[in-house]
């Protein structure tokens, strides 16, 4: 480094600019995508662009779109490139949907973005920013609020129960409450309704009678649990809801003989017994 007398501040050379780049660029992560104002520190625009452009001429970096370089020979994926391309514009955006392959040739990503709207083709990807609400982009920050807006955009219409408890099952419940913010009411509501506990457990049946439907009908689940007619169910089912409940749906549907004859037999049974205990109806 020179220091001019007259203006006492440091002048750096372009091999000093140069030299520094190129450390720089070899300390970076494989794959990783710069521009010029990732060197700032390493001297002024004109010897920082001087500098790219002669790494450029001798095939050290390749330029991947307008002011944005790679190293040669690194593959880029396209969701480096978006986020390069966000931190360079200072938009805010999500994550891209998590079952879309980053690495792939032609992969096309949509990316949710504060800034506008536009498709960029570079690397060999091709990167759509979608202009979406601050809250819809808060949403894709993270790897579960993007599941929620994978929903939210599917929309109320579109989705069941089961894909949502699917979807939104096996997370803590702080987990969801942190997003509630951030979501649609239907959306909220959706949730906890696919993720209320299944009356099946409620009931402490010994099978899943209501795993593809945790919203089912009382009559619904009783006549499923009747037509299995397994006794512990059935009487369960007696204990919860109460005998004469139970002997309605029973009389409304239609079984087998073999079926209807084991049914109506332990009803009267679990009736009898009921009877001589009565504590413990709805236990």
């Amino acid at each position: 480094m020179k220091i001019d007398d007259q203006r006492k501040t440091p002048i750096i050379s372009d091999m000093s600019t140069s030299e520094t780049i190129r450390q720089a660029i070899a300390n970076q992560p494989q794959g990783a995508v710069f521009s010029c104002a990732d060197f700032l520190s390493a001297g002024t625009r004109t010897a920082i662009d001087q500098a790219l452009f002669r790494l450029m001429q001798a095939g050290t970096i390749v330029r991947v779109a307008r002011g944005l370089y790679a190293a040669t020979g690194q593959p880029v994926d396209a969701l480096t490139l978006a986020s390069a391309l966000a931190h360079k514009t200072g938009e805010r955006v999500g994550l891209a949907p998590a079952n879309v392959p980053t690495n792939a040739p032609g992969t096309v990503l949509v990316v949710p973005t504060s800034g506008l709207s536009r498709t960029v083709k570079a690397a060999g990807h091709t990167v759509q920013f979608r202009r979406m609400s601050q809250r819809k982009v808060q949403l894709a920050a993270s790897p579960k609020g993007r599941v929620l807006l994978d929903l939210w955009t599917r929309g109320m219409k579109n989705l069941t129960t089961l894909e949502i408890q699917r979807a939104t099952g096996d997370w803590l419940e702080g987990e969801i409450d942190s997003h509630a913010a951030l979501i649609p009411a239907w959306l909220r509501n959706g949730i906890q309704q696919a993720n209320a506990p299944r009356k099946s457990l409620t009931i402490g049946l010994s099978g899943a009678y209501d795993w593809s439907n945790p919203n089912i009908r009382d009559d619904v689940l009783i006549g499923k649990v009747l037509e299995k007619h397994k006794f512990e169910d059935v009487a369960r089912l007696c204990f919860f809801y109460g005998v004469p409940k139970v002997k309605r749906v029973f009389k409304r549907r239609s079984f087998e003989p073999m079926t209807s004859a084991s049914v109506s037999r332990m009803l009267s049974n679990i009736g009898k017994g009921l009877r001589a205990s009565p504590e413990r109806v709805h236990a």
